[in-house]
């Protein structure tokens, strides 16, 4: 009589033990939860610069209009009659919802010649609107954003 071939238990087995599925899968969590966090601040970073693309547009568009009027209805615009000018205009709101404050100096250079004006515009916002935004101080101030432009030209430019 011949003996039955003898069958070593786990030598033979196939597949995966369960503690290596469960290794795997906490390594598989880990990695996913980095590339959603890395996903998240990618999303804001757009959401970021999207911002500041619409705020160098409302200054460029707002410095555009005050540079087309003669002096004296720029000073009637502001219901002055002299030099110098800070306002502050309406706010804008961008297409994300992100609400632009507008800022207008208006002065003269005269230490440099008595005919030249400087027109600066300031564009100013906080990241996802935040709360208490524009006080320059504690916490919310690290949210808050500027974006200024400023032009010189002489009183009797008008375009």
């Amino acid at each position: 009589m011949t003996a039955a071939p003898r069958r070593r238990g786990r030598r033979h087995q196939r597949g995966f033990t369960l503690i290596e599925l469960l290794v795997t899968l906490a390594v598989t969590v880990v990695g996913l939860t980095g590339l959603m966090s890395l996903h998240i601040a990618t999303i804001k970073s757009n959401e970021r610069t999207g911002d500041a693309g619409d705020a160098v547009a409302a200054a460029q568009q707002t410095l555009e209009d005050l540079r087309s009027l003669p002096v004296q209805r720029l000073l009637a615009a502001f219901n002055t009659t002299t030099l110098p000018i800070d306002a502050n205009l309406d706010t804008l709101a961008g297409p994300t919802g992100t609400t632009f404050r507008r800022r207008v100096i208006v002065t003269e250079l005269t230490a440099v010649s008595p005919d030249l004006i400087k027109i600066r515009v300031e564009i100013a916002w906080s990241d996802d609107n935040a709360n208490g935004a524009g006080s320059g101080t504690g916490a919310a101030a690290a949210f808050d954003h500027t974006v200024s432009l400023e032009l010189i030209r002489t009183i009797g430019d008008s375009l």
